[in-house]
């Protein structure tokens, strides 16, 4: 039986909130914030290249906590 969406999306927010919640996960967040330049500028002035890899690096984090702060209820909405 196929998954529907809203059911696989239910499910991608309980897996991340079972990876990423609790003590242990959140320690996890934590660093991951920092190494991922959450809270920081991913412009690095002497390489464009280094940018988009910072970039890409945040993006993984700002990932995670889009899927552990989702609200399930206003996915019907």
């Amino acid at each position: 039986m196929e998954q529907s969406r809203e059911e696989i999306q239910n499910q991608r927010v309980c897996d991340f909130k079972h990876a990423f919640g609790g003590p242990n996960g959140e320690r996890v967040r934590i660093y991951l914030s920092r190494f991922c330049l959450e809270e920081q500028s991913t412009f690095d002035e002497d390489s464009a290249r280094k940018s988009d890899f910072n970039e890409g690096a945040r993006s993984v984090i700002l990932e995670i906590n889009r899927w552990i702060n989702l609200d399930v209820t206003k996915l019907k909405e």
